[in-house]
């Protein structure tokens, strides 16, 4: 990423045998076919090369109506909010901004918006504006949000949501006050295999046992992510499965009071390679290992293993998952891949939608556990309901005076 708006990871010019060259890219490509098929893959080169040549051929008619800004236009509010949308609806956008010129001028020109904006703000304030996507650095994703919520907007805000308190209290007390409503971009609760799941798990006895693997992109040293500002990879990556586990908990009655303990490989990298384990009064035991030690090839590849009552499970990337029951067994396959991206996206269009109550809960342990991070503290305590006093608290700090 070249500016502080844009979630972006563009593909650079090197040799066509070196890692990530031309040869490699091809590889890549052919490989994103088999995974996600022609479309979406189609829409990942696209997003990546920005070439006025692969922009003409996917281009298309547009919608009869034109109510979409977009907050942030690098890869993935291109490729995959713009794949989702256009699928859906045709060119729906109507504003675009992102401080990257070249990236906001490519983003509009194949989506048919006479010109970009000139900030966020009159994106979002434009009259003909109702739905507000935020697709920017993840520092960014709060203000932003609260902008459109103010104005009267239904606001889709991707992951995460925060990063820190006074922004958590800042969004919740917007989110509270606001006519428009507000989405997650936390997905993984909308995959056809964790909704297969919640069929099977609901109503289970006793506690959940829940492991997820995680092999992350290695990001260097001057990467967006490191910025301190920005929360870590605990907020632009872990925050997935602490939410997803959040979610899959609530299915049952969420616990309280967890014990929290941290194992890291690197201390000038605590959240790169390390292992986070959560153990609740109830006995659920939730552990998740992020490793970033090799590029993978594919893009992030995780393995989630599940066992609850006589539910066992075990997803391979979103794209197979096993589950037995006692004496049955059965196999679920996913193509394309389907890591819920589609169904999350589309939230503000849908009849219904998740509780937010579950994303404010899942972010307050995803800052607690940043926060341990930070402070390189390997064992702590966490209550959900102490952590919604803190918000309170901080929420009322925050009030302006009447």
């Amino acid at each position: 990423m070249t500016e502080t708006t844009s979630r972006d990871h563009r593909v650079r010019a090197t040799p066509k045998d070196a890692p990530g060259g031309v040869r490699q890219q091809l590889s890549k490509t052919f490989r994103y076919l088999w995974i996600y098929g022609p479309g979406r893959t189609w829409f990942k080169v696209a997003g990546r090369l920005r070439s006025p040549l692969v922009l003409q051929s996917l281009r298309r008619g547009g919608s009869a109506a034109r109510d979409i800004a977009v907050i942030g236009c690098g890869q993935f509010a291109f490729a995959t909010i713009g794949y989702f949308i256009r699928r859906r609806f045709g060119n729906r956008f109507a504003e675009c901004f992102d401080p990257a010129a070249s990236a906001a001028a490519s983003f509009a020109k194949f989506y048919g918006i006479p010109h970009p904006a000139s900030s966020a703000e009159s994106a979002i304030e434009s009259p003909a504006i109702r739905f507000v996507y935020v697709a920017s650095n993840h520092s960014s994703h709060t203000p932003q949000a609260v902008a459109a919520l103010t104005a009267g907007k239904t606001v889709y805000v991707e992951k995460p949501i925060a990063v820190s308190m006074p922004q958590l209290a800042s969004l919740t007390a917007a989110v509270r006050g606001a006519t428009g409503k507000v989405y997650a971009g936390y997905n993984r609760p909308f995959s056809a295999a964790v909704g297969k799941l919640r069929e099977q798990c609901r109503a289970q006895p006793g506690p959940l046992t829940l492991s997820c693997f995680i092999s992350g992109h290695v990001l260097g040293p001057d990467h967006w992510y490191r910025r301190p500002e920005e929360g870590s990879r605990i907020c632009g990556n872990v925050g997935h499965w602490l939410d997803l586990a959040v979610h899959m908990l609530s299915w049952n009655g969420l616990p309280d009071r967890w014990s929290v303990a941290l194992c890291w490989s690197n201390e000038q990298a605590r959240d790169d390679d390390l292992s986070i384990a959560l153990t609740s009064q109830r006995g659920d035991l939730v552990t998740i290992v992020l490793t970033a030690r090799s590029e993978p090839f594919e893009g992030i590849n995780e393995t989630i293993n599940l066992q609850w009552g006589d539910v066992i499970a075990k997803i391979d990337d979103f794209r197979r998952m096993e589950v037995w029951r006692g004496a049955r067994h059965r196999v679920h396959r996913f193509w394309p891949k389907d890591v819920g991206h589609g169904a999350a996206i589309l939230q503000p269009f849908a009849q219904s939608s998740r509780d937010w109550r579950e994303v404010e809960l899942s972010s307050l342990l995803m800052l607690h556990i940043a926060g341990m991070i930070q402070a390189a503290r390997r064992h702590d305590d966490f209550s959900f309901s102490a952590a919604a006093e803190q918000l309170e608290a901080e929420i009322s700090r925050s009030a302006p005076l009447r």
